[in-house]
């Protein structure tokens, strides 16, 4: 198998809901689930992020008139139902469908269509930018997808392609970053930038906290969390009976 990247950049003003990426720091989507027919796209995203972000990505969801995973990434009117299937403060589960047409196809169908059947696909929106990365057979070319996306790409967009030379690195049904509720995940990226976890450590929490006014009890509450999630996520993810392979079970 081998794994293709491609990466459209926005500028601001060119698509309504990449705005709401750019101007919100912190808001974040990745597809859980895409499939598409000839007919019909269906998706699940998982958008998380602080509550204004969310706030302002609803709002903007609510009239979105224009896709921006359509050809040219874009530029056509968008046939479009959704439905929130969960609801957090720091982060939605978005299903969604919507209707190819001629001159109007998603990625996924581009791809599916030059790939052909076994073809994967996922994607990440944020800041100015749409990442979908696709896991295919070996012999698989990516050059039809590019051409077609090159054709119609609008003003304002930039597309840039790569080949993954290393092993795929397909995400598994483990958790990652995005599993971290926002404030905590703000709290540990804080904490790390004050140099917390440095030998010697540079800033006490206390400090921290007292730096940006942030009560310490919460600051606390949020890194304490934080690394109990890493904690329990690291070890969920070794190999089973890894307690009885290094002999902690007959330590005397």
């Amino acid at each position: 198998m081998q794994e293709f990247a491609f990466t459209v950049s926005y500028e601001r003003g060119v698509d309504d809901m990449m705005d709401v990426f750019i101007d919100q720091s912190g808001l974040y989507s990745r597809t859980v689930s895409c499939q598409a027919t000839t007919d019909t796209m269906w998706r699940v995203d998982e958008v998380t992020g602080p509550r204004e972000a969310l706030v302002a990505y609803d709002r903007r969801l609510e009239k979105l008139e224009r896709c921006t995973n359509l050809q040219g990434m874009g530029g056509c009117q968008l046939d479009l139902t959704y439905e929130v299937l969960s609801r957090e403060p720091t982060s939605r589960l978005i299903y969604s469908r919507q209707s190819e047409g001629d001159g109007c196809r998603s990625i996924p169908y581009l791809a599916a269509d030059s790939l052909g059947d076994g073809m994967l696909c996922r994607a990440e929106q944020y800041g100015n930018e749409y990442r979908w990365r696709l896991l295919t057979d070996d012999e698989a070319s990516l050059s039809p997808i590019y051409d077609a996306l090159e054709e119609h790409l609008r003003e304002g967009l930039t597309l840039e392609f790569e080949r993954l030379e290393q092993s795929p690195t397909w995400q598994t049904g483990r958790a990652s970053g995005a599993d971290l509720p926002y404030a905590q995940r703000e709290a540990l990226e804080l904490v790390v930038e004050y140099g917390y976890y440095e030998t010697p450590r540079r800033c006490s929490l206390q400090e921290i906290a007292d730096a940006e006014g942030i009560p310490i009890s919460t600051l606390q509450y949020r890194v304490t969390r934080a690394e109990a999630w890493l904690a329990t996520t690291f070890l969920s993810n070794e190999p089973p009976d890894r307690s009885e392979s290094a002999g902690i079970a007959g330590d005397e």
